[in-house]
């Protein structure tokens, strides 16, 4: 067994000696040939089966602690964040490509389970550091990730089984079994499984949530039917139905509504707009819940006439792994993975491979979105006397006793809100290879690669968000039904159709009939109460389609026995189509009959919105093997490579609302200049390893929230860092390894506007909240005042200052004796944020691995092994504007294993623990929006878990 750098070395001794073993290396395919990790001149990472067993990378979000410079986090769209050297993917967009490249078997995977799955029967992982494109076929900025799985054996019967119990009630079991099938043909097929409890306590149903319940299983057919032709087949289904968190905490300040203003009382319809939900803060001091005044359902909630002001009283729930829910999440994902490879020797040094794939992948997460129980329970209007008043009697028909009856959440009398979040993808790909192996000075790589992506349509779920609340189904309900009583009462009248119409839209607050969707009965999931078509929920849906082609390679000349060089080149042709399809929340059917067709844009008459990237990139570089005297085998490498990412489409705005983001975002370049070592020493028994780089980034893509949707824009950063990558194995039976990474990455001459912020700190400004979509202004402190006062004097009616947001008073200001704007919302004042640290980019990550091991006990050919890494994560921020609420605290994680193994019998039984100090740490965050109160989603790490595992090969 050999394990690559950032893997235990014990199992990868050789020995030479009693008392003196060498340290082997894995043999990697970076470049597309087989060669030792060691003679790569690329920062890459590999990891075995076996090598991957022992650190206890169970999956994709354990990689951060065992591979320098990299961070994994959930997302908070059902996706996740996989950064190398501050490089992922900061853009929200269905359109956006990911800055590190997801592999399978060099297979470019666009919708994939690497936050999910677990690792099962694989050969290797490698995981390769800086942009990458004139190797592989998918275009990456950051890096690429690649899993190969184990192949076929020709001619071996070979099986084993993998079994762990542990905590939480967890049961994970793995296992394979290789068949020949003659001399030519073998069959091998794989799967894993994994049930296991909830780490987090539902209070309110009293269910333990967060829990697993998942497998996959994998068969593989390969076929050599000459020494020249060789291939394999291979499908894969994974599938997972649980109660996983999509989030997990909610950080706030409660950001409360002001009763007075520049000396001047506020009246109560007018403080609800006070409130922005939540105010910048340390996430430590950050405990309570938000200010339901300051969201969309909340302040909806109040024009309803369900509650007068804030609901959440109480202080959040302490513990970071207790919530309340009044349902309980749902998680569902299934793919359907089908992918074949052929070779063929058209000569002795000339190899022409064909790599095709079929990929078909859905996912689902539906969730209470502010993870809260109301103190305080809508209003119970039934005590008012019918005909006292008309809206009370309205009010008590739609909703008795305080409870609103909806189609997709269920009947209740406090306010409820769920999300739901996820789709419907497919993904074909066709690459062709023509690689040489010469004897010559000179070889070659060449490439070609299509990638045809599309998401569900407009008509299914789609690639969608939903937010569901039944205040926004209450107010939609109330708007029919005023339209109802005021279109009866016309035609009661003698009036016409037309008149009565009319006079309808007049009167109901959204201006026209609103259709509420009434396909679901409330019960069970959101998923299967809904048609698409309700305006009384939010929904953001971007059907998109690439069509990707390439054609990339590289030609490596050794100029002399010793000294190579590499120039390789890329052309990249990405056409991204994405329907306009705006939110339509509260649109009425007179203004949009139909909301799934697509609406003209700045950029196209019919809704199809097309843009076509195209771009021309590639690296050149030198590596040297210079004979030393204190060396076994010294590699110096140089390279200078310019990574490139294709833009985007942005989405779209909702229905009716001016657009102030640019409908597309541009590409992103990374100018990449790289120099290396890698190095094995001390006859043997040392690897020593370190890389240093310098990107300037151009185009970074991130998003913003504007208006309830993405607004991404691009920013210039410069990354620069140092990676040093260690082996040591001082005696025959302990070994030492050591990760340290160093990273600078700041973004540069950029200013932009921060929602938590918007006035800057300027005193002579006020962020006030639009009550009719729960965006957020920013308007003159002095009109601010004015209004007030005006309010006080009896010269404007209470609830005036509602309409602000929305510019009722604009072009009035010579009437108050104002400067003219005065009245003129705006956005907010932008911050100069050069300098300010990149997003999930801390400046230090450090990973240790001691391993000990006693041979042969009592010779019983039993041997026992102790191990233990340790990883450390310094501080980083959530976002690029590097506030209080932003900064995410270092962290750190233990694991400890004690295995017993039996060569002989080829039987181990290992007994583990993973995060052994049970801490609780914040892996990333995501900041809501506006419309949602400005609180921020917390994602956590698992808790401590332990157990035993034992595996039997054969």
């Amino acid at each position: 067994m050999v394990i690559g750098l950032a893997a235990p070395a014990a199992v990868a001794q050789e020995d030479t000696g009693e008392t003196q073993r060498t340290l082997s290396t894995v043999t990697v395919t970076t470049q597309k040939t087989e060669e030792s990790i060691q003679d790569v001149p690329i920062a890459v990472s590999a990891f075995d089966e076996d090598a991957l067993a022992k650190m206890q990378l169970a999956g994709g979000p354990d990689l951060v602690k065992s591979i320098p410079n990299v961070n994994f986090t959930k997302g908070n769209f059902t996706g996740y964040n996989f950064r190398i050297r501050g490089i992922g993917v900061d853009a929200v967009s269905t359109s956006a490509d990911n800055g590190v490249g997801v592999h399978q078997n060099d297979i470019p995977l666009t919708s994939n389970n690497l936050f999910e799955a677990e690792f099962y029967d694989i050969e290797r992982i490698e995981v390769l550091r800086g942009p990458q494109g004139t190797l592989y076929g998918r275009n990456a900025t950051g890096g690429v990730f690649n899993l190969i799985t184990a192949k076929p054996v020709l001619g071996e019967y070979q099986a084993n089984i993998d079994l762990t119990y542990g905590n939480y009630d967890t049961f994970k079991a793995k296992g394979m079994v290789n068949v020949p099938i003659g001399e030519s043909l073998a069959f091998r097929l794989a799967g894993s499984l994994l049930q296991r409890g909830g780490y987090v306590d539902n209070i309110t149903t009293g269910n333990e949530i967060d829990d697993r319940d998942l497998f996959s299983v994998r068969a593989t057919l390969a076929w050599e039917p000459t020494d020249r032709l060789r291939g394999w087949v291979s499908y894969e289904h994974f599938e997972e139905d649980d109660n996983r968190l999509r989030s997990g905490k909610q950080f706030c300040k409660k950001d409360a509504n002001l009763t007075t203003f520049a000396g001047i009382a506020i009246e109560p319809d007018d403080q609800n707009i006070t409130s922005l939900g939540c105010e910048d803060a340390p996430l430590s001091e950050s405990k309570d819940r938000v200010n339901s005044t300051g969201t969309l359902a909340g302040s909806w909630g109040v024009v309803a006439g369900l509650s007068d002001g804030d609901v959440y009283l109480r202080p959040a729930l302490s513990d970071e792994r207790t919530i309340e829910s009044v349902i309980d999440p749902r998680y569902q994902a299934e793919t359907d993975f089908f992918s074949w490879k052929a070779e063929f020797d058209l000569t002795d040094s000339l190899l022409l491979t064909y790599l095709g794939s079929y990929n078909e992948s859905e996912r689902y997460s539906e969730e209470d979105y502010n993870k809260s129980v109301p103190d305080i329970p809508f209003n119970d209007l039934s005590a008012i006397p019918p005909g006292l008043s008309t809206q009370a009697d309205l009010y008590n028909a739609l909703f008795p006793g305080g409870f609103v009856s909806d189609p997709q959440l269920g009947t209740f009398n406090q306010l409820t809100t769920y999300d739901l979040s996820g789709g419907q993808s497919e993904q074909t790909t066709h690459e062709i290879r023509l690689q040489s192996d010469f004897s010559g000075r000179f070889n070659f790589n060449l490439g070609a690669i299509s990638v045809n992506y599309e998401t569900g349509g407009a008509d299914d779920i789609g690639e969608s968000y939903y937010v569901m609340s039944n205040t926004l189904t209450a107010i939609t309900q109330f708007n029919n039904a005023v339209y109802q009583a005021t279109y009866d009462a016309v035609i009661g009248g003698g009036g016409t159709a037309d008149q009565a119409a009319a006079a309808a839209a007049a009167q109901a607050p959204f201006g026209g009939l609103t259709p509420v969707d009434t396909s679901g009965d409330g019960e069970g999931s959101l998923r299967g109460n809904i048609n698409n078509l309700g305006r009384n929920y939010f929904r953001s849906v971007t059907p998109y389609k690439l069509d990707s082609f390439a054609v990339f390679g590289e030609g490596y000349y050794d100029l002399t026995d010793d000294l190579q060089l590499t120039v390789g080149l890329r052309y990249t042709s990405d056409d991204k189509t994405v329907q306009n399809i705006p939110t339509y929340l509260f649109t009425p059917v007179s203004v949009r009959p139909d909301p799934l067709v697509p609406v003209p844009s700045a950029t196209s008459a019919n809704g199809i919105v097309n843009k076509k990237f195209e771009e021309v990139t590639g690296r050149i570089g030198f590596d040297w093997s210079p004979d030393l005297s204190f060396s076994e085998d010294t590699l110096i490498y140089a390279f200078y490579s310019k990574g490139y990412k294709g833009g985007g489409i942005n989405p779209p705005q909702p229905q009716g609302t001016p657009s102030i983001v640019p409908e597309t975002f541009e590409p992103e370049f990374i100018n990449a200049f790289e120099v290396g070592t890698k190095n094995t020493l001390a006859n043997g028994a040392l690897q020593l390893n370190a890389t240093a780089f310098y990107y300037d980034y151009e185009g970074y893509q991130v998003s913003q929230i504007v208006n309830r949707t993405s607004a991404n824009i691009n920013v210039d950063a410069e990354i620069k860092g140092l990676e040093l990558e260690t082996i040591w194995n001082p005696a025959s039976t302990f070994v030492v390894n050591a990760n340290l990474g160093l990273l600078d990455a700041k973004v540069k001459d950029t200013e932009a506007i921060d929602v938590l912020d918007r006035t800057a700190g300027d005193p002579n400004y006020i962020a006030l909240k639009n009550p009719f979509d729960a965006s957020n202004c920013v308007i003159s402190s002095q009109a601010y005042a004015t209004v007030l006062g005006a309010i006080q004097g009896g010269l404007l009616a209470e609830g005036s200052t509602l309409g602000l947001c929305t510019g009722a008073f604009a072009g009035q200001e010579s009437t108050f004796g104002l400067p003219e704007g005065s009245f003129t919302p705006g956005q907010g004042f932008a911050k100069d944020l050069d300098g300010n640290k990149l997003p999930g980019t801390p400046d230090m990550t450090l990973s240790l691995g001691a391993e000990y091991t006693w041979e042969t006990v009592s010779n019983s050919n039993w041997d026992v092994r102790i191990r233990a890494d340790y990883y450390y994560q310094a501080d980083s921020y959530s976002r690029m504007w590097n506030t209080a609420r932003d900064k995410l605290d270092s962290w750190e994680n233990l694991n400890l294993s004690l295995q017993f193994y039996n060569d002989p019998s080829q039987i181990q039984v290992e007994l583990f623990g993973k995060n052994v100090m049970d801490q609780d740490n914040i892996t990333g965050a995501y900041l809501t929006d506006d419309s949602s109160g400005l609180f921020t989603n917390a994602y956590y790490n698992e808790p401590r878990t332990y157990g035993i595992r034992v595996s039997k090969t054969w």
